[in-house]
């Protein structure tokens, strides 16, 4: 009898265990339910955002196109304004009196800075040859160096020319009559 009971109390515990799990099953197929319609509901979200991001994508290109179009027509445009501007563009420039003048005073202030560094710079290369000729005069002074007068130097050019065609002659004639 024992068993009889043992046997029971088992077939009621796993009727009661089939009874939870009935339970546990329908809160996770209503969760399963639940799910399945958020991911429907998800996926037909996307597949509306994908057609409205499809529909502003052919406006946009049909924009740019446009664009694009507008661009190269105005690239043509001044292409051909380049080209006829040296013979049919003319401009006049209107200044006024007040503006002359001060570009006139402008003008005037850059010569005078012009004259001015081209004095200094007169000056620095005066004070140079200065300098170089007072060297060459203590050079005189001093007996130091070289001096000839034109006259001496062409007289020694010369006759030292005249000695070495003198000296090329009688090795030239030397080896042609004992050589030869």
């Amino acid at each position: 009898m024992f068993n009889e009971v043992q046997k029971e109390i088992q077939e009621k515990d796993a009727e009661d265990e089939v009874i939870n799990r009935t339970s546990d099953l329908r809160k996770l197929s209503e969760n399963i339910d639940k799910a399945t319609t958020a991911v429907i509901n998800a996926k037909l979200s996307l597949e509306s955002s994908i057609r409205q991001t499809q529909r502003e994508e052919g406006v946009l290109g049909a924009a740019v196109n446009a664009i694009s179009d507008k661009v190269d027509t105005i690239d043509k445009h001044i292409g051909q304004v380049m080209e006829d501007a040296p013979t049919k563009l003319k401009v006049t420039v209107t200044v006024c009196d007040a503006d002359w003048q001060k570009m006139q005073e402008l003008h005037t202030q850059w010569m005078e800075q012009e004259k001015q560094m081209l004095a200094d710079q007169y000056k620095q290369q005066e004070m140079l040859w200065q300098k170089q000729s007072h060297r060459l005069t203590d050079i005189v002074r001093n007996n130091e160096g070289i001096w000839l007068s034109q006259s001496l130097f062409y007289i020694v050019c010369s006759l030292s020319l005249l000695s070495f065609i003198t000296i090329v002659l009688e090795i030239a004639f030397y080896v042609y009559f004992h050589w030869i």
